[in-house]
């Protein structure tokens, strides 16, 4: 055979392959189905089925621990943990045990290594009843992972479904706010405490940076904020945690019984590529006294920083409501102002 027909022959497989690879890529998945919608979820258990390892073929499943914990639901089952809620974007974790979720949300690798993109199936059932109350597929590709913004529209799907007490209170939801707070310099010491604090700690209290985001460990349990931990502080029954940066301390307030009590942020006067420890804290009535640690560093215009130590103290209090109106005669009387925390 002449060479130019070789060569329009080859064309021609090239094109017909291509167009069969373009033909499975474009094939329509099938239509999300929502047998039944649950409202007032608890919470639920989630699985990945046939994702082995890192993944077969890079396939990751869509719907991850991240997305499931903005369902909005009181807990979350995951692996061997249970993750409760704990103040605005925060949970407390601990060892699953024996707990158990009436509602799973199981995704299945179902075709790794398909020439359409790698598609998974997300099914939602009620374990009581052995009911299937919905079901949607996915398309995994790199390009639609990434249209999808991590998951958003599993997560949409599986809130359809499962309709959580109080909607959205997830991982992105607001923080309670800056409660009012004032600032005073201290006379900065000459060493520096460890960058992720611990000052009054149990020894066991530590920053596990094996998760993310990375979550302050107290043994029996941990608490996972909305970002990294990043130094946390005791006194007697009470643990600050900071999850914030340079520029912003986010603060939440808890006790040794994994109580979550008190969240606030603070602005601070530093840029947010400097290291900040919570070095030290108090808690008096209704006010938080928390000393604060800048290390040593570089300034944003590169010449050297020094260390610096502040003094935040923070009220708890609730703001107080201004009644409908105010009559003439009244006594006038303002409460006590409360005494300062002492050093």
């Amino acid at each position: 055979m002449p060479t130019p027909y070789k060569l329009l022959l080859a064309a021609i497989v090239a094109a017909g392959l291509l167009s069969l690879c373009t033909f499975e890529s474009r094939l329509q998945l099938p239509a999300p189905v929502v047998m039944r919608s649950v409202h007032g979820v608890d919470g639920f258990e989630v699985r990945h089925v046939g994702f082995a390892g890192a993944g077969a073929e890079g396939l990751q499943p869509r719907f991850g621990l991240d997305n499931a914990l903005q369902a909005g639901t009181p807990f979350v089952l995951y692996g061997d943990r249970i993750y409760r809620r704990a103040g605005p974007g925060g949970f407390i974790v601990r060892p699953r045990g024996d707990a158990r979720a009436r509602y799973l949300v199981e995704e299945h690798a179902d075709r790794p290594n398909s020439h359409s993109g790698n598609i998974t199936s997300l099914s939602i059932s009620d374990i009581e009843r052995r009911e299937l109350l919905g079901r949607k597929f996915l398309r995994n590709s790199p390009a639609d992972v990434g249209k999808d913004g991590l998951g958003q529209q599993a997560l949409g799907f599986v809130r359809t479904v499962l309709v959580a007490p109080a909607p959205g209170l997830g991982v992105a939801g607001p923080s309670s706010g800056a409660a009012p707070a004032t600032q005073a310099p201290l006379r900065p010491g000459r060493i520096d405490p460890p960058v992720e604090g611990g000052d009054g700690c149990p020894p066991n209290y530590s920053i596990d940076r094996l998760r993310r985001p990375l979550q302050f460990d107290a043994g029996a349990w941990a608490f996972r904020a909305r970002a990294d931990a990043r130094s946390f502080a005791c006194t007697a029954n009470f643990i600050v945690v900071d999850s914030g940066n340079g520029a912003r301390l986010q603060l939440d307030l808890l006790d040794a019984n994994s109580t979550h009590l008190f969240q606030t942020w603070v602005a601070l006067p530093f840029d947010e590529d400097a290291t900040v420890t919570v070095e030290r804290l108090r808690v008096n009535g209704q006010r938080l006294q928390i000393d604060v640690h800048r290390h040593p560093g570089k300034l944003p215009d590169g010449k050297p920083s020094a260390r610096q130590r502040l003094r935040l103290v923070i009220s708890m209090a609730p703001p107080e409501v201004a009644p409908p109106s105010t009559q003439p005669g009244g006594n006038g009387t303002d409460p006590a102002p409360e005494s300062a925390a002492s050093d």
